[in-house]
């Protein structure tokens, strides 16, 4: 199983208020002079989608003060109403508040993840602090939290249907955890934590980006004699592009470094790459993220007090199915535990092959080659022969009959629509009956101003309140290929398209009425559920044979076939490990109480890694100083729930497999009405139990990496 970035919420404003996601022809009055800004007014777009043809960077700041300054009138308004409380005349009206705002933010951050442009970087830094303090304003509002704490305490009596009396209870905890229940004093402290923080993680991520570029290395033909020709010829391109012709560009990206490491013989070489990739954000100049992080951890160690948390790990986990850090170090631990053992093995297994190569030190660069080596002899696989029957479409197509085959949508490419980047696709999802779902756009390639990583996030969220149509996005950061060669991709790469494409099928398929529990709004340990259950597809022996074909159309041989689903479970030790020691260090980093005044994060992981007894070899798949997910991404105290998922989703596709048909007709109906459609309308594990009749073990997430 292999980790993947995932949901970023690009409407920020929408996550933080409770806003509801925007229909794209939704307008306000706008004067002269606004109207030349194509945010605001009426969008005639097809779909209502961004008019992103038209917009440019200037334009967005200009929208969302007009928008904020909308939400916050209309947020008062239901604050100052004199009438008494009601569901409809409070809390569906903070619904429909803010549709303004959720368009404006849904548009924006949805660029400012994928092309972060010196221009767009400056916008999210000034609007930032602006969103922080609405935020603040909004779920601080004694009016407006007396009014949601009177519906909750008298909620037996509302007579309101299951959603409606869920969307009360998670409103009413929003408000709570926001700290409106606090004091005055401890109030207006959290409010300065809050917006304090939204500028940190802010700069976390604009420096690691201006890291990792930073970080290009630059090769010789000696230094990449020996690459796959696919790898060298876009480096060639990039490095061409760069202005650098002659030379060949690794940029200090996961899907160029980890693919050079697999396959290159040139030993320096290997370190340099790895040097880049791994020191990202932990070098000397003023890129260095170890001031932000500090400040963050400092921060959410003084909010959970005010919150009257013992940390903040125990303040977040109070709302994710864990329940507590205990809870979730169980799991992590119990998977830990036999991963060591089996990376201890693997280790051996490489220094031994190493050896004959007379390296007597094995180092974190030589691991993926000579395990490569080992998984080459040990199952008569290269992965160089096995990319040639990996193309980036063939492997689209692969994902897109896989939803046909469980779902029965259909996808449709949409040429008319316009979209923020060279090379972002867009799809039309559709029922089996023609009718529209919604729009999918596809932004798979990477590009120099795109942050790490892969994601998911919605532009619009499906709703029967509004009567809102659902608009999602992927990200990806696939190395694009040379002009006119075919984008090959590995396994793990694929297994990442399909992943986040399940995340975008978690926001299409929502049936939820009210916005803000539609789509992905769930747990932070639920919502990798409906993600990697669906990577098990790709696996699929039938599914491969039909879109794993080479340059000639030919599919995939029998013998590599099988091999390859054999080596599934190969050095998932390392992988493990690498996965855990980042969830582990993630979780006891934030149930820390205090930090000492000279606390460097660089000491403090080293410490930590020497005592659970990580080999040097392996190290943490994301080390502190770049580990966006928890300093720029939401997953603080949260990143153990990729383990707690994998529980669910190995369990999950059990079920498949029990009923002897991995696209049982029956059982894929029952995943999209129990888990897809049904969003946070009701407890993850009440969603997880009406799909598979029970709960989880570890016991199918052991076997799943083989660990077992």
């Amino acid at each position: 199983m292999i980790l993947r970035t995932c949901v970023l919420s690009a409407a920020i404003a929408a996550t933080l208020m409770g806003c509801s996601q925007p229909n794209g022809n939704q307008s306000t009055p706008v004067s002269a002079e606004q109207s030349a800004n194509p945010l605001m007014g009426a969008w005639n777009t097809p779909d209502g989608v961004p008019p992103y043809d038209l917009i440019r960077a200037e334009h967005y700041e200009a929208a969302f003060d007009q928008a904020i300054a909308a939400a916050r009138e209309q947020n008062q308004a239901i604050a100052n109403n004199t009438d008494e409380p009601t569901f409809e005349n409070t809390i569906e009206a903070m619904e429909r508040s803010g549709r303004e705002l959720s368009r404006v933010a849904s548009t924006f951050f949805t660029v400012a993840s994928a092309d972060a442009t010196p221009a767009n970087q400056a916008v999210q830094k000034a609007i930032a602090p602006k969103l922080a303090r609405l935020s603040n304003e909004t779920m601080l509002d004694q009016a407006l939290f007396q009014r949601v704490d009177t519906l909750f305490n008298k909620r037996a009596e509302l007579g309101l249907n299951p959603e409606q009396a869920r969307l009360l209870e998670q409103t009413h905890k929003r408000f709570v955890r926001a700290g409106a229940a606090l004091s005055e004093e401890a109030r207006t402290r959290v409010a300065a934590i809050n917006e304090e923080m939204a500028n940190l993680g802010v700069q976390f991520g604009q420096k690691l980006l201006a890291d990792q570029k930073a970080n290009d290395v630059f090769l010789t033909a000696a230094e990449v004699e020996g690459l796959p020709a696919d790898q060298v010829g876009a480096a060639a391109a990039a490095a061409e592009a760069a202005g650098k012709a002659g030379q060949y560009l690794f940029p200090a990206t996961r899907s160029a470094a980890e693919p050079f490491l697999t396959a290159a013989p040139n030993r320096d070489a290997r370190e340099k790459i790895w040097r880049a990739f791994t020191f990202r954000g932990d070098n000397a100049n003023e890129n260095n993220t170890s001031a932000e992080i500090k400040r963050l951890v400092e921060l959410r160690i003084e909010r959970a007090k005010l919150m009257g948390a013992a940390t903040h790990a125990d303040f977040v986990l109070s709302d994710a199915m864990a329940k507590t850090p205990a809870a979730a170090m169980d799991l992590l631990m119990a998977v830990y535990t036999p991963a060591l053992e089996r990376a201890k093995e693997e280790l051996a297994d490489i220094q031994a092959l190493a050896a004959k190569d007379g390296i007597t030190d094995v180092q974190p660069w030589d691991w993926r080659y000579y395990a490569e080596q080992v998984r080459s002899e040990r199952f008569a696989l290269n992965e160089a022969e096995v990319k040639q029957y990996m193309p980036m479409d063939g492997m689209v197509a692969a994902m897109f009959e896989t939803t046909q085959k469980l779902f029965g949508l259909t996808v449709h490419e949409r040429k008319d629509i316009p979209v923020y980047a060279d090379g972002v696709r867009v799809f039309e999802i559709r029922e089996a009956d023609g009718s529209k779902i919604g729009l999918f756009y596809a932004d798979w390639f990477a590009r120099p101003t795109k942050r790490p990583g892969a994601w998911m996030n919605s532009i619009r969220v499906p709703n029967g309140l509004l009567g809102e149509s659902p608009i999602v996005v992927n990200n990806q950061n696939i190395t694009p290929p040379a002009a006119g060669e075919r984008a090959l991709i590995s396994l793990d790469e694929a297994q990442t398209l399909f992943h986040e494409f399940g995340h975008g099928l978690h926001g299409l398929l929502s049936k939820a009425h009210y916005p803000s529990l539609s789509g992905t709004a769930v747990a932070r340990d639920f919502v990798e559920f409906p993600s990697q259950v669906y990577e098990h597809w790709i696996t699929e022996p039938t599914i491969l044979q039909a879109h794993a074909r080479n340059a000639a159309g030919e599919p995939m041989p029998t013998a590599m076939l099988e091999s390859l689903l054999k080596a599934q479970t190969f050095n998932q030790g390392f992988s493990t490990i690498q996965q855990l020691s980042s969830a582990i260090l993630d979780m006891r980093l934030h149930q820390l109480t205090e930090l000492p005044a000279d606390f460097d994060a660089g000491k403090w992981e080293a410490e930590q890694l020497r005592e659970l007894g990580v080999p040097e070899q392996i190290g943490m798949r994301h080390r502190l100083p770049h580990f966006s997910h928890i300093f720029d991404g939401g997953y603080s105290a949260s990143y153990y729930a990729y383990t707690w998922a994998e529980a669910m989703d190995a369990d999950g596709f059990d079920a498949f497999k029990e009923a002897g048909n991995v696209f049982d007709p029956e059982l894929a109906a029952k995943l999209r009405r129990e888990v897809y459609e049904v969003g946070n309308t009701r407890d993850p594990a009440e969603s997880y139990k009406a799909f598979r009749g029970r709960m989880p073990s570890a016991d199918a997430l052991l076997r799943n990496r083989g660990l077992k």
